[in-house]
């Protein structure tokens, strides 16, 4: 039998396999970013209590937590691209059946496989241009891959507006955006770098040998669905008006797309370990800096917000970057497996704990949530740095 031969990158290559990973990352954002509010509520018109709500939204992630572990195999057995274009048929199909049934026992296994089926693409997506990208360009390479994903979650809402939530129309038209997600990264399979290791993913592991790059996907993970739903709740209960509480999301949404650019940029060409430093000493002033600036009426409550958001969603960035920084091949794989596990898992646990806050210190509890995170994660950090010395 003959031995197949090495995978030749020119940089041409690199380039297409990048865009085509920005695109198809631009898809699944617009996609999930429309699908998220389309099961709230459309749950929500039919009667659903709000806890049960909260549930279908967490059973996805419990999805991901289940799936990753076994994304290294699935890279062994089918190749990257046929790893994602496999998942994504199977997020496809289960989105699409969401618009065929009513019962709620139904949508939290159809959830559920969603979750299984995007986590593939997930991990491979990351792993694939961590392993292509020349070492003094990934943080700029990752950053862009962020911020595409960050302007289709933002893109998503918009669309959903234009399409409705009523009938099967938009369920089928988010699914058919799941499915052609794979579409970009199918040309580019042949380009596809050697990461063949069957090792699964461990948190543990990743805790043991990269702790600061694990609480950093931990600390993310903490509040960022906390931003996305509490943060306009916070706007009225400080006395907001209705509207103005709601642009809130939208400027941290702005902070998060703009500046993670900019944030891989000095990853490059400063110690990425002081960056994540720096940027998690803006996420400790950050809350009490944006809460005090909203309850006064200040102007600069909306730069606060702004700077906030995108620290806060750049230490994933500075993060997954400091990973593909460490490990290679099929060890990388089974780390950004565990990165995407650890991120899951805090997200399971941040809404409700970030809720609890809200109501145990009236009405600064989010920021009392956020402060305690940022701090958690900052000692985390500032005591490995001391120990590297």
């Amino acid at each position: 039998m003959t031995a197949a031969l090495p995978v030749v990158l020119t940089p041409g290559r690199v380039g297409w396999s990048l865009a085509a990973h920005f695109v198809s990352s631009l898809s699944i954002g617009v996609a999930i970013g429309g699908m998220v509010p389309l099961m709230a509520l459309t749950l929500e018109h039919r009667g659903v209590d709000p806890v049960l709500i909260g549930v279908n939204s967490a059973i996805g992630s419990l999805g991901v937590i289940v799936g990753a572990p076994f994304v290294p195999s699935i890279i062994r057995r089918l190749g990257a691209a046929n790893g994602i274009a496999a998942g994504l048929l199977l997020t496809t199909l289960a989105a699409a059946g969401l618009a065929f049934t009513d019962s709620f026992p139904v949508w939290l296994v159809l959830r559920f496989l969603t979750g299984i089926g995007v986590v593939t693409q997930w991990v491979v997506s990351e792993t694939w241009m961590q392993a292509i990208v020349a070492e003094r360009r990934r943080g700029l390479v990752m950053s862009g891959y962020i911020t595409s994903i960050a302007l289709g979650f933002a893109s998503g809402p918009v669309l959903l507006t234009l399409v409705g939530t009523e009938g099967p129309t938009p369920f089928l038209l988010f699914a058919g955006m799941i499915g052609l997600t794979a579409l970009p990264v199918l040309p580019i399979r042949r380009w596809a770098p050697p990461l063949m290791l069957g090792e699964r993913g461990s948190v543990l592991r990743l805790m043991r040998d990269a702790p600061t790059v694990a609480c950093a996907a931990i600390a993310v993970g903490l509040v960022d669905s906390a931003f996305f739903t509490f943060i306009p709740l916070y706007g009225l209960r400080v006395g907001l008006p209705h509207e103005t509480a709601i642009t809130l999301l939208t400027v941290v949404l702005a902070g998060n797309v703009v500046l993670q650019v900019p944030l891989g940029w000095l990853a490059d060409r400063f110690s990425r370990r002081a960056l994540l430093l720096v940027l998690g000493g803006v996420c400790c002033v950050g809350p009490a800096v944006s809460g005090w600036a909203l309850t006064v009426g200040s102007v600069i409550a909306y730069p606060a917000l702004f700077l906030w958001g995108g620290a806060g969603f750049g230490l994933y960035t500075v993060a997954v970057t400091m990973l593909g920084e460490r490990y290679r091949g099929g060890e990388l794989a089974a780390a950004n497996a565990a990165f995407v596990i650890a991120f899951e898992l805090a997200n399971l646990v941040g809404p409700p704990a970030a809720g609890w806050a809200m109501e145990a210190w009236l009405p600064h509890g989010l920021m009392v949530w956020m402060t305690i995170v940022a701090v958690g994660f900052f000692a985390v950090a500032s005591v490995r740095g001391i120990q590297r010395r």
